[in-house]
């Protein structure tokens, strides 16, 4: 990894960083005998480790950022079952001109309106991809890691989606959604109107804070209140399960306060 990667502190700090994507797959690989796994902003392979330490699952690692695809790459050489796709997910197909900036080990993409220091960049929907990897078509889990555009691509993925219902485990930051004009909040809107039902969330270093149903407004309105204007310091990850799968939230949300007991 780059010497300036913030992977290294983290997990000094925080043992447990990241390590419940690991124990969620694990868990929803129980209920679906053949999980498979998208990785949207794959960095270096990072959540491959993760994942791959607690079951070997096939994962589609898609990195748009060339520096860490290379990595990404040497990372995963050795380990089977990972296809790797380098491209930034959008919302549309098309090439585009976009600003990219990286820092502590991770990569920024947004438009610049002095057009300075711009890179042609190439997207693709998660659907255009995934005709290239049929063999995630149906993948029931699908992590997003993106530094603000994770609203665009759940919104750019809205038929594969509807159609395969996935566990997702995105990132919300309203401070980099702001700079894609995302408002953020309006992707629960989304998720609720596709059938998504309820929701655990987690600080910005693993730690389990709370559960909650999808209808629950007020509480969402205050969780992304909270971390507004914090200049993308603090965040959240959130998983969300469909209403099809309240019965794998249920056990994923009693195992988590269980691990945290005792770590």
């Amino acid at each position: 990894m780059p010497f300036s990667h913030n992977l290294p502190h983290y997990i000094r700090s925080y043992p447990s960083y990241s390590s419940n994507l690991g124990r969620i797959a694990k868990l929803i690989s129980k209920k679906y005998n053949y999980l498979s796994v998208i990785d949207i902003g794959a960095n270096i392979g990072d959540s491959v480790a993760i994942i791959k330490t607690e079951i070997d699952l096939p994962i589609l690692c898609i990195e748009g950022n060339k520096r860490f695809f290379e990595l990404c790459q040497k990372n995963t050489s050795s380990i089977s079952n990972v296809s790797l796709e380098n491209v930034y997910i959008g919302n549309k197909t098309e090439t585009t001109s976009l600003k990219t900036k990286n820092v502590g080990g991770t990569s920024h993409i947004y438009k610049d309106n002095t057009m300075n220091t711009v890179s042609e960049i190439n997207m693709k929907t998660l659907t255009d991809v995934l005709k290239e990897h049929p063999l995630y078509l149906k993948s029931k889990l699908i992590k997003i890691d993106t530094d603000g555009f994770d609203g665009i691509i759940l919104r750019g993925a809205i038929d594969y989606i509807s159609a395969t219902k996935p566990i997702i485990f995105f990132e919300y930051d309203p401070f980099f959604l702001s700079k894609q004009n995302d408002d953020g909040i309006s992707i629960f809107a989304m998720l609720r109107s596709l059938g998504y039902k309820v929701a655990l969330i987690y600080d910005n270093y693993g730690f389990y804070m709370l559960s909650t149903y999808l209808t629950n407004l007020h509480l969402l309105e205050d969780l992304h209140n909270y971390i507004s204007d914090r200049g993308g310091k603090y965040y959240y990850d959130i998983c969300v399960f469909h209403s099809e799968d309240e019965d794998l939230y249920n056990n994923i949300r009693q195992s988590e306060i269980q691990f945290f007991k005792t770590h």
